[in-house]
């Protein structure tokens, strides 16, 4: 059973790979813009989201959209935020709700080499590669040895091959590794770091918003959301075989 099927039990997961999920209430609605790629930071905010709006008496339905028609949408009034980002770069007319609900955690992968990860500077005896386009690592990386690759099957076959000495992207990515059957590849420990990320609300709804972060608030407090993110974790490893 694949990860998505798992969601698709908790009637979540269908409806969100195809952006359209319909809450049966009579309950007001609100859609959200939400990436193509599904991976476990998105479905973390957007549990977060229908609990936290399911308090509000506020029922959501999530589109995947692209980024360019993301900012079309919301600055045409037919989105009304998107479930979360993680950078601080502005979407047409979006306010951040200053709860954080999802993390990306960004990690060393590597075949051969085995050492104690201590920042991005620690990896500066080694060749690395990195997503092609990947702005943080291009920053984080400069006058590092790195080669970009263009997707996350190249970026692990390179390692494999030994082209590069290590490899960084988020923690989730191990599971491409899996599934390419590179068994060689592991992930060095601790993380280089945890970005968090947050949900972004139109300013129309500025009236909701305290209500909306109230509530997170207290979710977090409750450590409500801290559970939603273990449990997407535990069924994303499940189905990556770690």
């Amino acid at each position: 059973m694949s990860f998505l099927s798992l969601l698709a039990r908790q009637k979540i997961a269908v409806a969100l790979l195809f952006g359209a999920l319909f809450c049966t209430s009579s309950q007001a609605q609100l859609v959200f813009a939400v990436s193509l790629d599904q991976g476990p930071s998105a479905l973390m905010a957007q549990r977060v989201l229908l609990e936290a709006y399911r308090q509000l008496g506020i029922s959501l339905r999530f589109e995947a959209l692209p980024n360019p028609r993301i900012v079309g949408g919301v600055n045409a009034g037919s989105i009304d935020g998107v479930d979360f980002r993680i950078a601080n770069t502005q979407l047409g007319d979006l306010q951040k709700i200053a709860v954080p609900i999802a993390y990306e955690e960004l990690v060393v992968f590597s075949t051969g080499k085995r050492f104690k990860v201590a920042g991005y500077h620690s990896l500066q005896a080694y060749s690395i590669g990195y997503l092609s386009g990947a702005k943080i690592f291009e920053e984080k990386l400069k006058g590092m040895h790195i080669d970009a690759a263009p997707n996350l099957e190249s970026l692990f076959n390179k390692l494999d091959a030994g082209r590069t000495d290590v490899a960084v992207d988020a923690r989730a990515s191990y599971c491409k590794a899996r599934k390419l059957g590179l068994n060689k590849v592991i992930i060095l420990e601790p993380s280089l770091e945890k970005i968090l990320a947050y949900h972004w609300l139109s300013k129309r709804h500025e009236n909701l918003m305290p209500k909306v972060e109230g509530v997170l608030k207290k979710m977090k407090q409750d450590d409500a959301i801290r559970k939603i993110q273990e449990e997407v974790w535990q069924e994303f490893n499940a189905h990556c075989g770690a």
